[in-house]
């Protein structure tokens, strides 16, 4: 085989490894990105559902406009809010985008709730919430919801 071959195979090795290389961020990249967008979209869900609970009479096992509200403890929020949007008794909800829980009541007319996405962000070793046993994603959103106020909710969100 000649020189000029080899040079060509070789140049061409290193093009479709760069190719290849870029391929695989662009997806990740991609893939981050709708985690991202996808649990924005189920977090805004569950304010709604959140708010129409919270506005919802007492008698029908709502919270009353803020009588009693979301709950008098972060346990009967999990209960009471959270069978109103499908989590289970112990305030969790698991779906293909992530994670969510009731992580939070800070007062009847307030409450949080938390997301982990499935995939990994830009910086895996950044941490500084607890993740639940066995998410490998280090995607984190915080729900606040103010039922009272303008925005009702209001999402923060870590990576």
């Amino acid at each position: 085989m000649g020189t000029q071959q080899v040079l060509l195979i070789v140049l061409s090795v290193i093009i479709i490894g760069v190719a290849v290389a870029v391929g695989i961020t662009m997806f990740s990249t991609q893939s981050v990105s709708s985690n991202r967008n996808a649990i924005k979209a189920d977090l805004i869900a569950f304010a709604a559902q959140a708010i129409a609970f919270y506005k919802t009479p007492a008698g029908m096992a709502g919270g009353g406009n803020g009588n009693p509200g979301f709950g008098t403890s972060t346990a009967n929020a999990r209960i009471t809010v959270g069978r109103w949007m499908g989590f289970g008794q112990d305030g969790k909800f698991e779906n293909d985008n992530g994670f969510y829980f009731i992580t939070a009541l800070f007062n009847k007319d307030w409450i949080r709730i938390s997301a982990w996405g499935n995939e990994k962000g830009q910086n895996p070793s950044y941490s500084n919430w607890t993740c639940p046993p066995g998410r490998t994603g280090n995607i984190y959103f915080e729900l606040y919801i103010y039922p009272q106020q303008n925005p009702p909710f209001l999402i923060s969100t870590y990576n």
